[in-house]
């Protein structure tokens, strides 16, 4: 029984190795290996189960998952950071805050059982205005959000187009503003050139095409699933989905850092990018932007509270030559299905 376990394991051992070789390659040429941006959370916890398994029977043979959870160590640390999240005095006198938040249309505000909704309203208002941040990065935004963001007074100056999910608020001057369009009204990128503590930079919102796969994830395991090959179809259906949906990200992510490429100013992309950190869209970006989990996270950096929990998929990133981060902190709320990711830093040019 012992060896037929341990055959598993080494089975199990060869894909989770496969599986960190191929993160972070093109989907639209390897698909399938894609979907490891999703695999790899689960595959460390497996490790996890299985070195328990292993100090339980034969705890010899649990060096196995050992051995896999170190040689996996680049790809956690993209998930687990222990580093210090508020080096506040390594930052400026320029320091300044953004926030990236998908605010999911403040459904949540609206959508209850009784008559909270203003008690709710009041409690988001609350919120905005504990944290201030300089610029505020949303996705998701609606009219209704904008309304209520606005009565913070907090922005005077925005950048938000009704036909857009995504905008940028800013407590400094927006000189310049624009669309990276991506042709479709569910996902969009918007850009503001704003000047901060006299220095010019620019700002992107971004929210990527979504997978589309949280009202599946919540029918594969619903125990009213009437046959296992009803679940079969709704799997398939999860996998085109995430293939297709990461094929568009990769175009979407390429279209935004050959806008980016021309800009004069130095650069902050965030948002809501739908994919995990060893997705190829977040190798793209990685390779001239630094991400502030990375640099000042702590912990678990996940962001999306909705059917598919633990995943990080929302991120500030920030030109590696020109901005430092003195911290990051994800702000846990029930507003909506993302937390918002808040960080600070200074521009050092």
């Amino acid at each position: 029984m012992k060896n037929f376990l341990f055959s598993g394991n080494i089975i199990f051992a060869m894909i989770c190795i496969l599986t960190y070789i191929m993160s972070g390659l093109n989907p639209a040429t390897y698909w399938l290996f894609s979907i490891s941006s999703l695999l790899i959370p689960i595959f460390f916890i497996i490790n996890i189960l299985w070195i328990l398994l292993w100090l339980i029977l034969h705890w010899k043979y649990s060096f196995l998952s050992f051995g896999i959870i170190i040689l996996g160590y680049p790809q956690l640390k993209l998930l687990l950071n222990f580093g210090e999240s508020n080096s506040g005095g390594k930052c400026n006198s320029a320091v300044f805050s953004l926030m990236s938040y998908n605010v999911y249309g403040l459904k949540n505000l609206k959508d209850t059982l009784d008559n909270s909704h203003l008690a709710n309203k009041t409690k988001f208002l609350s919120f905005i205005r504990q944290y201030q941040p300089d610029i505020l990065c949303v996705q998701e935004d609606n009219l209704y959000a904008d309304d209520v963001i606005n009565k913070s007074d907090l922005y005077p100056y925005f950048h938000y187009l009704i036909q857009f999910g995504a905008a940028i608020y800013s407590k400094h001057p927006i000189i310049e503003k624009g669309v990276v369009d991506f042709g479709t009204k569910t996902n969009s990128c918007l850009w503001a050139d704003i000047l901060v503590h006299g220095k010019r930079m620019r700002v992107y919102s971004v929210h990527l095409q979504s997978n589309r796969v949280s009202k599946d994830v919540n029918k594969i395991t619903d125990e009213q699933a009437e046959k296992n090959s009803e679940r079969l179809n709704i799997f398939k259906r999860m996998l085109r989905n995430y293939r297709n949906s990461a094929v568009i990200r990769a175009s979407q992510t390429q279209q935004i850092l050959d806008h980016a490429q021309q800009a004069k100013v130095p650069v902050l992309i965030a948002g809501d990018f739908n994919d995990t950190p060893f997705s190829f869209a977040y190798e793209q970006i990685t390779k001239k932007y630094k991400d502030s989990f990375i640099e000042r996270g702590y912990g678990l950096g996940s962001t999306f509270v909705g059917a598919l929990p633990g995943l990080r998929i929302d991120y500030v990133f920030a030109g590696i030559k020109h901005f430092d981060f003195c911290r990051h902190e994800v702000l846990q709320t029930t507003f909506s299905d993302h937390n918002p990711v808040f960080t600070k830093l200074y521009c050092r040019i």
